[in-house]
């Protein structure tokens, strides 16, 4: 929120250290001065910000809560009025696709993988019940105006919940079928999986490469990979355990 004009901007993040620190980087602000939060940001100063976090919640309801902060703070800074709506409002499809590219672009896959094997998706509109395809994961993600890491994370983590309440995706093959192996055919091409337990929550997750294991959870991938190099058994950082599948 901004203390000299009470204007706001509302965000989400499954990793908020890095969030932030997008946001302390002058360099990125400088570059991507055409987004409102930015140039308020380079203009006003840090000094005249406050930051407030509004919610902890399951990754998997992230879009839906943001939208319901909208709806009750009515953000002047954000371009999409409604979070990862196809509705463009005032902003232009170039401003939209450089804040798209700007949220935490590194995915929990290699999207170039997908790209290059001509994986194509099936999004559905739970709203209208309608079924299009699309060529690529980055073509779905600009078509709906979305940010491409929400489809990622439907598809790999194979995730209930549709995307803001109304879409859901499935990766075809090349002949428009189907394709449940699809995920894993690209995911272990490039990486074993990661188990990662969490020794104070006991919670077990498994993610589909190191580096999205270090992406999810704030830390640097050499020291993930030299832990399951070394076969370390002490917890890192004294809270998570990793281990290759």
């Amino acid at each position: 929120t901004n203390k000299l004009n009470g204007k706001k901007y509302v965000g989400s993040s499954v990793d908020l250290r890095r969030r932030l620190m997008e946001y302390y980087n002058a360099n990125r602000l400088m570059k991507y001065n055409n987004m409102p939060i930015n140039s308020a940001l380079l203009k006003h100063g840090y000094q005249s910000f406050t930051l407030t976090i509004l919610e902890f919640c399951d990754k998997n309801s992230i879009m839906s809560k943001e939208k319901y902060y909208f709806e009750i703070h009515e953000p002047e800074y954000n371009i999409l009025k409604t979070p990862g709506s196809p509705s463009r409002g005032s902003a232009t499809i170039e401003n939209m696709r450089a804040a798209a590219s700007q949220r935490s672009p590194e995915t929990l896959a290699k999207l170039s993988e997908a790209q290059s094997k001509n994986i194509k998706v099936e999004v559905t509109d739970l709203e209208t019940n309608t079924t299009t395809s699309y060529h690529s994961v980055r073509a779905t993600a600009r078509a709906l105006g979305i940010d491409r890491r929400y489809i990622l994370h439907y598809v790999y983590l194979n995730q209930d919940n549709p995307v803001l309440n109304r879409y859901t995706f499935k990766l075809l093959n090349d002949n428009n079928e189907n394709s449940d192996s699809v995920n894993k055919q690209i995911v272990q091409k490039t990486s074993k999986r990661v188990e990662v337990t969490n020794v104070v929550t006991n919670e077990v997750t498994v993610y589909p490469t190191i580096g999205a294991t270090a992406r999810a959870l704030g830390y640097r991938q050499p020291s993930i990979s030299l832990y399951l190099k070394e076969n370390r058994t002490n917890p890192f950082k004294g809270v998570h355990k990793f281990k290759l599948i």
